[in-house]
């Protein structure tokens, strides 16, 4: 089947713009339903950093996934789906568990039902899952080799043991990157959502004949990501924090790792599983491979601003987050092709250099003061020195 017509599902957002400028590109038409989220968007969709790049170019049509009438009528006349629409807080989803398995899995859902009844008109679905899939994920025990640590015990955090240990001896790990075929122990509502959501499309997908990839993605950054949103995106947090001189809290020992891959890679990608040509279901990790610390993070960013950080490790926890991340590329080059990635610096300066041109948003700080507060409430906040 020739794909020319694209459908993105939240396609509005920071992931989903860059896809459809990227799709517009190769040639697609694009479609996007979108439900112009107040969080993510702000309350002027008119200065939305996402909505203002493609607003001219895309067809937007205004509309919430969990409604079949809008995923119906979004769908006429495509013939390829990229699901994007979630909630990817993964703090605020350990306190908001119903909204999110409600976006996540019901919005999966009733696509899939809309796949089958229009089968035989769609020849890909592309749909976006993500690395907290894989909970702690793997790492090395130089006694019993590579091994998957389950969630990390709250008395070891509060006494300032961030590393999991070895499950079968207790002895201490080398952190291992993410492979596809890793056990699946999510620690976080949202990575059990995530994991709910591509396997609702994989397996309904796969029943139909439908060639589909889900993409584990790991910490997506660059320009375009909401400067609005204070549950999400810990480099636009910071970068607020930093450029309005308020401190910033860095949480565990500072020594947690993300593997941070630039946006233009991540819609690369999508476009390459859309135009590769697939016969079955792939899942698919996106990311460097290379770790950065969250002391790595502030560094980077105080040195591409110029300004002199204000921060404290404050040894706080927040419940359901993992201590390392990063992904295995092998799976993704054999399946959509070879990439050089951008480099984190080279990322940050584009990043920092956008959002100098944006300017400060203060309800940003405060929100995430908010958030804060949201989790401690809820009991998911803990630890501190004393």
């Amino acid at each position: 089947m020739s794909l020319k017509h694209c459908l993105i599902l939240g396609g509005a957002g920071f992931i989903g713009s860059r896809t459809a400028l990227r799709l517009l590109e190769s040639g697609y038409s694009v479609r996007i339903l979108d439900s112009l989220d107040p969080q993510i968007h702000g309350t002027s969709l008119a200065r939305s950093e996402t909505l203002k790049c493609i607003w001219d170019h895309v067809e937007i049509q205004a509309g919430d996934v969990r409604d079949p009438a809008a995923v119906e009528r979004a769908l006429k006349g495509v013939d390829a789906v990229l699901h994007f629409a979630a909630g990817t807080g993964t703090g605020q989803s350990m306190y908001q568990i119903r909204q999110y398995s409600d976006v996540n899995v019901t919005g999966a859902a009733v696509l899939a039902e809309q796949l089958i009844r229009i089968k035989g008109q769609i020849g890909r679905v592309v749909i976006s899952s993500s690395r907290a899939v894989y909970g702690e994920g793997a790492y090395l025990c130089l006694e019993h080799g590579r091994v998957y640590p389950h969630n990390r015990k709250v008395a070891d955090l509060e006494t300032g043991r961030f590393n999991p240990v070895c499950p079968q001896c207790a002895g201490p790990l080398l952190e291992q990157s993410s492979e596809e075929s890793d056990p699946v122990q999510p620690t976080s509502i949202y990575g059990i959502t995530k994991y709910s959501q591509e396997q609702v499309i994989l397996n309904l997908c796969g029943a139909l004949g439908i060639p589909a990839v889900a993409l584990r993605y790991q910490n997506v950054f660059g320009p375009g990501q909401s400067l609005k949103n204070p549950y999400t995106g810990i480099l636009s947090i910071f970068s607020q924090l930093l450029l309005q001189n308020r401190p910033i809290n860095v949480f565990e020992d500072g020594l947690a790792t993300r593997d941070f891959v630039y946006i233009d890679d991540v819609a690369e990608f999508n476009v390459r599983a859309v135009r590769e040509p697939l016969t079955s279901c792939e899942i698919l990790n996106v990311g460097t491979g290379f770790r950065q610390t969250l002391l790595d993070v502030v560094t980077a960013l105080s040195e591409s601003y110029g300004k002199e950080p204000e921060f404290s490790v404050s040894g706080q926890f927040r419940i359901g987050d993992i201590r390392h991340a990063a992904a295995s590329q092998t799976q993704l080059r054999r399946v959509l092709g070879e990439h050089r990635f951008v480099e984190f610096k080279q990322g940050i300066a584009k990043f920092t250099q956008w959002v100098m041109a944006e300017g400060t948003d203060g309800a940003l700080g405060t929100g995430y003061t908010r958030s804060l507060s949201e989790m401690a409430n809820s009991g998911l906040l803990k630890g501190g020195k004393k």
